[in-house]
């Protein structure tokens, strides 16, 4: 039997993604993808669209969610899947809307900072309502980005980024990991962390000070705080050869390995052709499925 191919971390215009969730959909059938979950950041807006297109076609789909927060002094991305839109606890799906409003405020200081120091003949351009109706979905800073090339302040959307947007980035307060993970695992979901050793919101960040070394200890403390699963198979990890590495760490904490391309499209420069190549069976769906299934609710 051929290997069953799958996408569970990938964004969608609802987010910082190229495609709209029945875009997604389509591309899988095209590529042979038949696992998915729609992880859009901080937002479930996309998952009816996403779960109805998927229905239609013999893929196996669920909702799911990549959730920025506070860990320590720095944030990470929390992963949360879940068996069906039915079982989100309401105040999972609050906190979630309000996660919403608080990247709209973000959005308006941030433009109102870059406002600030691009060139004279530019400023007062960047308006909220523009880069909102680019966006289709939760604002975030690509969508500024892609605003400004719009408008011919930059050329590129990398170079708003290296000119401006790191620079006057604008901070948001995050919830913190326990209460994410908690409210994951009320609604009988899986919380997976993300992109561990990525260069930004991850686990270990050298330049940061976040040591290789530091790791186990890190990892112990999420998954007594209810982490179920580590994202070990990551095209950054692949390319730095540390997917063994994670592993270990995932096995020796019992948790389930996840992997996926984080699929955005052109957004990070993304060809389609690579939505569904990791390189993994997908025996986390059992596991996650055995969670789902659990007739208990989940005391923290």
């Amino acid at each position: 039997m051929p290997m069953r191919k799958s996408e569970i971390h990938m964004h969608s215009i609802f987010s910082d993604g190229e495609f709209s969730p029945s875009e997604l959909i389509e591309l899988a059938e095209k590529n042979e993808v038949s696992v998915l979950s729609l992880t859009d950041h901080d937002t479930f807006e996309g998952i009816p669209e996403f779960l109805q297109s998927a229905g239609e076609t013999g893929i196996t789909a669920f909702p799911g969610i990549e959730i920025t927060v506070k860990f320590h002094d720095f944030n990470i991305h929390l992963l949360a899947y879940f068996k069906d839109y039915e079982s989100l606890n309401p105040e999972l799906k609050d906190r979630v809307k309000t996660m919403t409003e608080t990247r709209e405020k973000r959005m308006l200081q941030l433009i109102e900072r870059v406002n600030g120091v691009i060139p004279e003949k530019y400023r007062g351009a960047l308006k909220l309502e523009n880069v909102k109706r680019a966006a289709e979905g939760v604002l975030a800073r690509p969508h500024l980005a892609r605003e400004m090339v719009r408008l011919g302040i930059v050329s590129n959307t990398g170079q708003a980024f290296e000119r401006y947007l790191v620079k006057y980035n604008v901070e948001r307060e995050n919830l913190d990991v326990q209460t994410a993970i908690t409210l994951v695992r009320e609604s009988g979901g899986v919380p997976v962390m993300a992109h561990p050793g990525e260069r930004s919101y991850s686990l270990i960040c050298p330049e940061k000070g976040r040591l290789p070394e530091n790791a186990p200890v890190l990892m112990e403390e999420l998954k007594e705080m209810g982490l179920l699963g580590l994202e070990c198979h990551y095209p950054y990890h692949e390319r730095m050869g540390t997917v063994p590495y994670f592993i270990n760490l995932a096995d020796s904490f019992g948790l389930i390995i996840t992997g996926s391309r984080d699929f955005h499209g052109f957004n990070s420069y993304q060809q389609v052709n690579i939505f569904g190549t990791t390189k993994m069976e997908p025996d986390f769906l059992e596991q996650f499925q055995a969670i789902w299934n659990r007739d208990t609710p989940y005391r923290a």
